[in-house]
């Protein structure tokens, strides 16, 4: 034991001593990537926010004006089982007094309409099914046509919202620019496996406190797909939405594109499950991830026109083209480069790297929860901190498999998202 450990302090200082040798600007090259991959984009922006937060105005005065207008809440299911009675008994439980539930049902195969009939018996939701399997987005468009409130607000058939969600989720509609709105996404099943930990942990620090930054500045480009609100007159203005396996994002784009703001209510908090298994999260996040090059880069390739749209969009199309693509495709060549010719110095850096992370994971898990309404179950997220790191590139993986793969079109790893024959009769973008 003692000669592993003379072993190991002779090679930090063999490191050491190594990278001392080299000129200031050749340190920078060896190291400097690594470390700034994603420190400036999420770590420095989520820090802004929490030192804004101290700072935040009383909004009670303004709370008290009533602002109550119609809506219509619509929850698309597909064999959603028994998690669709959670959903409708906590949205039905809102402190919001003027909505309407509308169930979509997209042909399921399992007791859905039988679990719905007592809800629809007592007029406590408008029940309606399409004729055949069609997908989220048509099943979205099919609701809208029952949909009587001015602002329609989406949930997804597996989500719990707290008392106040809706509530808050219609806040920002205040202001006439806003256009649709975010609602605050956490991790239900967060002790169910490892990976619903992590995720727990990543849903934190992206949404919950990182799209605080993006609403901030006005470059918020998605309301997530499990609970958003947006204008009605929006909805029929883009013609409702496209079967795409992004939904949501299209959606927001487009309502981006035709001039409004996309904000983002944290304190309207839904509680969702996510995937327990790797095999499960890898796969949705390659659906998830392609939609960027499919979506961003192709179908809304005209956002990078500043003269037509919002300069925050073309500066958020750089921003992502930067970190998400440039940056992503980086990271190997980085660490192909520094294990050929500097073979010496593999495990240093990568260790350096790692501490690096931890450490400032570290401090962005305790920013979640300070920040949180849940403080105390956050708070626990931080315990898994040392692990943030091999998960940030199990997500590179997929995301980089995503990428490529919708690059060459290529239906590999497409999954039961739609039905077959929407696949086949998508519209392709060039």
């Amino acid at each position: 034991m003692t000669n592993y450990f003379t072993y190991f302090f002779e090679y930090i200082q063999f490191c050491i001593d190594d990278v001392a040798s080299r000129s200031p600007l050749a340190v920078f090259f060896l190291f400097a990537p690594a470390l700034l991959f994603d420190s400036v984009r999420y770590y420095v922006t989520n820090t802004i926010i929490f030192f804004l937060s101290l700072f935040e105005k009383d909004s009670s005065r303004e709370d008290a004006v009533p602002f109550t207008p119609r809506l219509s809440v619509i929850i698309p299911a597909r064999n959603e089982g028994e998690g669709l009675r959670g959903t409708l008994n906590s949205i039905l439980e809102s402190n919001y007094s003027k909505f309407e539930v509308i169930v979509v049902d997209d042909c399921s195969e399992d007791g859905t309409p039988a679990l719905c009939k007592p809800y629809e018996d007592k007029g406590l939701i408008k029940y309606v099914r399409t004729t055949a399997r069609s997908g989220k987005p048509a099943a979205l468009n099919f609701a809208f046509k029952f949909a009587t409130g001015d602002i329609i607000v989406h949930f997804d058939g597996d989500i719990a919202v707290d008392r106040d969600a809706i509530t808050e989720v219609v806040k920002p509609f205040r202001d006439p620019k806003v256009g649709a709105a975010s609602g605050n996404i956490k991790v239900r099943n967060d002790t169910a496996s490892l990976a619903s930990r992590l995720q727990a942990a990543e849903y934190g620090m992206t949404i919950a406190v990182g799209r605080r930054w993006l609403a901030l500045v006005d470059r918020l480009q998605i309301a997530s797909g499990a609970f958003n609100a947006f204008r009605k007159e929006i909805l029929l203005d883009v013609k409702g939405a496209d079967p795409e396996y992004g939904e949501d994002l299209d959606l927001t784009l487009k309502a981006r594109k035709i001039g409004f703001k996309i904000a983002f209510a944290p304190k309207a908090v839904a509680m969702t499950d996510v995937p327990t298994s790797w095999r499960v999260l890898f796969s949705q996040r390659v659906r998830w991830d392609r939609c960027y090059i499919r979506l961003n880069l192709r179908k809304h390739r005209d956002m990078f026109d500043f003269h037509a749209f919002k300069w925050q969009d073309f500066v958020a199309g750089l921003d992502d083209i930067f970190f998400n693509l440039i940056l992503l495709f980086a990271f190997p060549v980085y660490i192909a480069f520094i294990a050929i010719f500097v073979p010496q110095l593999f495990l240093f850096i990568l260790t350096i790297t790692y501490l690096f992370y931890t450490v400032v994971n570290f401090g962005q898990l305790a920013i979640v929860a300070l920040l949180s309404e849940r403080p105390g179950r956050d708070a626990m997220l931080i315990l898994y901190t040392p692990l943030l790191f091999p998960y940030t590139l199990f997500l590179k993986a997929a995301r980089i498999l995503a990428y490529v793969l919708e690059t060459i079109r290529s239906d590999f790893m497409k999954d039961g998202f739609f039905p077959k024959k929407i696949w086949g009769n998508m519209q392709e973008y060039h």
